[in-house]
């Protein structure tokens, strides 16, 4: 949580007050001035923090071992610490590492809807990838 809220306090001083103060003249409501100017001026900003947490949610492997070692009656695993049960607790290394391996499509995934946000960001700011 310190990552993703210093990070958008950081995203959100990069907003310049002139835009608001302009849009309050043209008379725009915080509600307007929240749609039309703070959001997709954090869209990227966004994008990156929601890839990060995803990763960091599936690595996340200390806090839940130490804390339930994925109990009780193995509600709290995440496929790390099962990878980590079966491969190296229960002695089944071919399946530990298939259950890691499958964290493989999942990660590609998430990092693939960033990516492409943030490139269908680009297109609608008129950049040209030529």
């Amino acid at each position: 949580m310190p990552f993703v809220a210093i990070t958008l306090l950081a995203g959100l001083q990069t907003v310049s007050p002139s835009l608001y103060e302009a849009a309050t003249l043209d008379g725009a409501t915080r509600w307007q001035n929240f749609r039309y100017i703070t959001y997709p001026l954090l869209t990227p900003i966004i994008a990156v923090v929601m890839t990060f947490s995803v990763l960091f949610t599936f690595t996340d492997f200390q806090l839940i071992w130490a804390m339930t070692r994925g109990g009780p009656v193995n509600a709290t695993h995440l496929m790390a610490t099962l990878s980590y049960q079966r491969a190296i607790i229960a002695g089944q290394l071919g399946e530990g590492a298939a259950i890691s391996s499958a964290m493989i499509p999942f990660l590609l995934a998430a990092i693939m809807v960033s990516w492409f946000g943030l490139q269908r960001r680009k297109w609608q700011q008129g950049e040209n990838n030529d």
